[in-house]
């Protein structure tokens, strides 16, 4: 009797375990199931505690969340803190955006002193805009949320927009900005539409 009851709240803890550092890495079951090669409902038996995956799973389960082996089995107080791993995608993100200011500095510098007479080397801090955006955007998609996802496809579109309105010396170049209307647009329809779609992904597994 001990020894089944030890089991079942081995069960419990892997299970609230499972669902904590999924939720905290923004991982659907599905999305778990595709690194782990297994299927959504393998997931969700695991989740439930009605099964506890073998010790290789639980292996690729810690590797995937950034934890070891005996933090996965072990029961601790979940949700008052959050596992380490996003300051360090946080700090690989930033790091990766200071790059791109580091060599916008760098060219205005150089160009500067070689070309002192020409005045527009400060527009490398201009595309320095859009670039940042798409650094933070390629991060965002590996470890973020939809949410900054739009918000970040939004600074690209209109810091885009800028960078070649101040480029372009055409006197009608403001059109440039009526462009990234629609584009905007778009980007706010395929955010709701991915809202939708995972409202309805949702609803079929509670069914």
């Amino acid at each position: 009797m001990v020894s089944l009851h030890v089991a079942k709240d081995c069960k419990s803890i892997i299970s609230k375990n499972i669902i904590f550092y999924r939720k905290n890495l923004n991982l659907t079951q599905s999305q778990l199931a595709e690194k782990l090669k297994y299927s959504d409902k393998a997931i969700s038996k695991w989740e439930r505690g009605e099964a506890v995956p073998d010790i290789v799973v639980l292996k690729l389960l810690a590797e995937i969340f950034g934890i070891d082996l005996d933090t996965l089995c072990s029961e601790h107080c979940l949700g008052k803190s959050k596992p380490s791993h996003w300051k360090k995608h946080l700090i690989i993100a930033l790091m990766s955006m200071g790059a791109v200011w580091a060599v916008a500095t760098t060219v205005y510098v150089i160009c500067s002193m070689i070309w002192a007479d020409f005045p527009y080397f400060w527009m490398a801090f201009i595309y320095a805009l859009p670039c940042s955006a798409i650094v933070l955007i390629v991060f965002n998609a590996l470890w973020g949320k939809h949410i900054f996802a739009l918000i970040l496809v939004s600074i690209l579109i209109w810091t885009t927009a800028l960078s070649l309105f101040l480029s372009t010396p055409l006197s009608n170049n403001f059109l440039l900005f009526i462009l990234a209307i629609p584009l905007q647009v778009l980007a706010l329809l395929a955010f709701f539409l991915l809202l939708y779609t995972k409202s309805k992904s949702k609803q079929r597994k509670k069914v």
